[in-house]
């Protein structure tokens, strides 16, 4: 079969044309997905509900106790002679030997 240069410029052209389509659809789908310009409001209104006691005698409500956090016990012996009785430790532990030794063992 013969295709004339009608028909190849006919594909081309029909590519193009589906190619532009999409990157078009792609493009508009951006612009409609724009927020609202009104806020949106729900259709019922909200009740807001007070979280204050409801006392039925009419007498004031008794404010809630104030609570302090008990301090620590002090540290005997400190923080600060704890590690460095740590750290004196660790200075007078035994250290690794440097050891040298070959790759291959030796043959008897």
């Amino acid at each position: 079969m013969i295709v004339t240069e009608y028909e190849s410029t006919k594909g081309r052209f029909m590519k193009s044309v589906v190619k532009l389509s999409i990157a078009s659809l792609i493009l508009l789908t951006h612009g409609f997905a724009q927020e609202p310009k009104k806020a949106i409001v729900p259709q019922d209104p909200t009740v807001v509900q007070s979280r204050d006691q409801v006392i039925a005698s009419g007498s004031a409500k008794q404010p809630a106790p104030v609570v302090q956090p008990k301090a620590l016990p002090v540290l005997s012996p400190s923080l600060g002679d704890i590690a460095r009785a740590a750290r004196a430790a660790h200075v007078a532990a035994p250290k690794a030997q440097v050891v040298v030794a070959e790759d291959v063992p030796q043959q008897k």
